[in-house]
Formats: C-alpha cells, structure tokens, sequence
C-alpha cells in the first residue's frame, strides 16, 4: 500500500522529521486512520466515508515539507473530527457528547483499540455470553434468549444491558442499563454491523448511543475486521494521488503566469 510520487520513491520521513511529500502522510497514516473510523462506526461503508473524508478535505491541503507532529496531529484531529461529524449527522448526537470520542481516544494514544476480551471483561458470565453469542457466533436474538432460558419478548433487552456494561467499561456514561425504548433500534443496529451492512439511521438517545460505540467496538475488536478492502485501498489512493497531479499543475501555471 505504497502511494506512487512522481520521481525517487519517498520510502521514508526524512529523519522521522519531516513529510516532504503528500505520499509519505498517506502511507504512514492510511490504515490508522480507517481502522479508527471503522472503531467508531462499526462498518465498512461509514468508515470509507469518514477515511475518504479525512484525506480529501484535511491531509490533501496540508504544505509540504511539514513537521511531522504538525502533519500526524491534523490527521489525529481529523479522525476524531470526522467520527463526530458520523454520530452529529446522522444520529442526531450532541457536538458536546461526542467530546467524549476525543477523550477516550486521548486515553490509548499510540496504542491499538481495546481487544475483545479487554471489552467483555468486566462482564457477569451472562453478559459475556450474550456478547460472544451476538457477535462472534452470530445468533439471532430469539436463540440467545433460549439458551439463557429467558423470555424471548426480553431478547433485545438483553443485548441493550450487556452492551451497556461493555459501554460503562470503556468509560463511557451509559446511564445505567441503557433507554429499553430503543432496544429494537441498537438490536437492529447490531444486527446490521454483523451483517455487514450500513446500519439505518435514527435519532439516539444518549445511553442509546453509549451502547451503539459499544457494538461499534466490540465488531471491530473481531480479528480482520477492520481491515479495508483492497477496490477501497486502490480507489482512495488514485483518488488523493490525482488530487495531488492536479493541484501541483495548478500551483506551477500561477508561479508562471506570476512570473510573466
């Protein structure tokens, strides 16, 4: 996943300093920055969205040579704002809350999102097996409900509470055991993650949307999850590479009509 430069192949950041050029800001930060976003949209297409807006609208404008810290700390800005910008759009969750991403995220810098078991960790056996069941295994609600022997009437109740004990143990508020009025709507949610569909959009309430993040961590902490894939790798990189052409073109036809 090299990004092609016109001239000697950029291998390197010169001394670990300086991006010299746009090639260098994509490939240090392409797979970073698309498995946040797949962490904190839990889908392929949402996470493409926010990546694609990343590079497109931050990295792309940025002058080179630039210091390294300069450049890596817009695109960590960048990420979190584009998460943000998901969640405010598109679930009706509060700009002020969303500062809880940024927060969160603040407390793994330099280090990967929080594995499986870190997740499910702090879970009742119950609660664990709910969550290893809907996930990893993929059963339907109403067969989760049958092997606790529960009612299945309380089936998406019961993946609502566990995930808001995943939720809490992230730090997130997730006010208790979750708002039961949108059960259906996180269960729904849920199942489209696994189905590997975007999910439908509806206006979260908050401990609704602690639990979303929840799901949105635990899909992406599944192995290979949120790697992208390969026709997404390649478009996005011709796409940015083309931007670049064009808009070195651009900046040597005003040097030489500003020179005329």
């Amino acid at each position: 996943m090299q990004l092609r430069s016109d001239g000697p192949p950029a291998l390197s950041v010169i001394r670990g300093l300086t991006y010299t050029e746009p090639c260098q800001v994509f490939n240090r930060w392409f797979l970073p920055t698309y498995q946040a976003s797949f962490r904190w949209t839990g889908n392929r297409v949402d996470a493409e969205d926010a990546t694609t807006w990343v590079f497109m609208n931050t990295i792309e404008p940025v002058h080179l040579p630039e210091l390294v810290s300069v450049v890596d700390d817009v695109v960590a800005d960048a990420t979190l704002e584009a998460a943000s910008r998901h969640w405010c759009d598109r679930y009706g969750v509060m700009r002020l809350r969303c500062a809880e991403i940024s927060a969160f995220e603040s407390g793994f810098a330099g280090r990967s999102g929080l594995t499986l078991e870190a997740l499910v960790g702090g879970l009742s056996a119950e609660m664990r097996l709910v969550i290893v069941l809907r996930f990893l295994r993929k059963r339907n609600m109403s067969e989760i409900a049958t092997q606790l022997g529960a009612p299945a009437r309380t089936a998406n109740a019961l993946l609502l509470t566990a995930l808001s004990r995943v939720a809490e143990g992230m730090g997130l508020d997730s006010a208790g055991c979750g708002d039961q009025a949108q059960a259906g709507q996180v269960a729904a949610f849920v199942a489209d993650l696994i189905g590997w569909r975007r999910p439908l959009r509806f206006e979260a309430t908050p401990s609704a949307w602690a639990a979303l993040l929840a799901a949105t961590h635990l899909q992406s902490a599944v192995a290979g999850n949120d790697l992208p894939a390969a026709r997404f790798v390649r478009s996005l990189e011709e796409s940015f590479e083309a931007r670049r052409i064009a808009r070195s073109r651009s900046l040597v036809t005003n040097l030489r009509i500003w020179s005329a």
